[in-house]
């Protein structure tokens, strides 16, 4: 089975339903078509395949050689005695003969060759769907931690405007210094969290732009982690599993170890020979035909051994194939869950959680600035809302990483419902 990644259609390793490659982008924002062409362009593992194909291709080739015949010239009774001396009575022998392969040899060596050669192209399509998995995962990191960046920045503006207002009132002579040094302390915090992502951020830079051996010549990825695609019922799924290159690739390999079975059989019934030619006698000065025929006799199988040992690796291969298709069906349904549950914990955190912190937050804040509440209270206030964002934004991350992890099982895109794409050139985050 070949697997056809077209740029939209694919995020065969992230799913994601990609637009167009945009020229007009920003030249410092770099979309996911953009990153995933890239990879197909130039990533270093694919590069070498169109070679091996070729020496796949040549193997064909070879495979449907047939026997060459063959010259023989012979020359008796040369430099004898007698009436044998010298060439008198020399007998010269000119004959041709050629090789008949029996039991179907070239059609089970091209039977064989064209399934190693699919097999290429199925590992071809495992590492070009590896490739564009890797380079969607860098991508998806970096888009989230473009957003760690945004709530650190959002969580420093806040906690700099809670000292504002907290010196405003030590300045009043209402508040203690240790409650200023109190602040001063989670801004100092949050600030070296900043830098922290900050140098994360650059790091996965370099990280992404590995996929195709080259330096980042962008600052920053385009995407919305907050848009979740619609998960397809487990049962399609679980069907378009069942035609993945994963396991299609077992049964190519089947299909191989079958053909190398019937090649070893082919192999085990002898050939036949025939010549024919023609005989001088110097001493007569006769001229006569040569006709010959030979057949081995094989009385015992040559290859007896050979022939169990690849039926036993047949069986091998069609077991693996159950197991592993076993065991992906399994992981799928896991991932499938998984999906739903975090799908749960990201509704549960943008309509519940989150706005009950951000309500917390402003009634601490209002009550503070009255000297209602105590400044722990706004403190423990703020760190319920810091904690929320992160959640949030974890959990969107966290559903999109298992979802590529989903499409990397089936080799299949999951797109939204809707016709808007879940990462879209236009869309950032800035």
């Amino acid at each position: 089975m070949r697997m056809t990644f077209m740029l939209p259609a694919l995020l065969a390793a992230a799913g994601y339903s990609a637009a167009p490659f945009a020229l007009a982008a920003e030249p410092q924002t770099l979309t996911l078509t953009q990153a995933l062409q890239r990879t197909l362009q130039h990533d270093a593992t694919l590069q070498a395949f169109p070679y091996q194909l070729r020496m796949a291709e040549a193997a064909q080739l070879q495979a449907a050689v047939r026997p060459n015949p063959e010259l023989a010239v012979a020359l008796e009774n040369v430099g004898g005695s007698g009436d044998s001396r010298g060439l008198s009575g020399a007998e010269l022998s000119l004959s041709l003969s050629q090789q008949i392969e029996l039991g179907q040899k070239r059609e089970r060596r091209l039977e064989l060759a064209q399934g190693q050669s699919q097999l290429q192209r199925d590992n071809y399509e495992l590492a070009r769907l590896e490739a564009l998995a890797n380079t969607t995962e860098h991508y998806l990191q970096l888009l989230r931690l473009q957003q760690l960046q945004q709530w650190a920045a959002a969580n420093i503006s806040r906690e700099q405007a809670l000292l504002n207002t907290a010196q405003l009132r030590s300045n009043a002579g209402t508040l203690l210094d240790a409650d200023i040094s109190r602040i001063k302390l989670r801004l100092v915090r949050s600030r070296i969290t900043l830098a922290d992502i900050n140098q994360a951020i650059e790091s996965r830079r370099y990280r992404l732009a590995a996929g195709w051996n080259a330096a980042p010549d962008f600052a920053r990825v385009s995407g919305d982690l907050a848009a979740l695609p619609q998960l397809p019922p487990l049962s399609i799924l679980q069907s378009q599993l069942q035609h993945s290159t994963t396991l299609q690739r077992y049964v190519t390999l089947q299909r191989i170890a079958q053909s190398q079975l019937r090649l070893t059989a082919a192999n085990s019934k002898a050939d036949i020979r025939w010549s024919a030619g023609l005989k001088r006698n110097e001493a007569t000065n006769d001229t006569s035909l040569l006709l010959g025929f030979s057949l081995p006799l094989n009385l015992t199988d040559p290859n007896k051994g050979q022939r169990r040992a690849q039926l036993a690796e047949q069986q091998l291969m069609a077991m693996q194939q159950q197991l592993s298709a076993t065991q992906l069906s399994l992981l799928l349904q896991q991932q499938w869950l998984a999906l739903e549950q975090l799908r749960g914990t990201v509704q549960a955190i943008d309509t519940l959680l989150l706005p009950e912190a951000i309500q917390l937050r402003q009634l601490s804040l209002s009550g503070y600035q009255q000297g209602q509440i105590d400044l722990l209270s706004v403190l423990s206030a703020e760190e319920e809302l810091a904690q929320a964002g992160r959640d949030l934004i974890e959990s969107q991350s966290n559903y999109h990483l298992n979802l590529l992890q989903l499409e990397r099982l089936t080799g299949q895109p999951i797109t939204l419902n809707s016709s808007e794409p879940v990462i879209t050139a236009e869309k950032n985050n800035d």
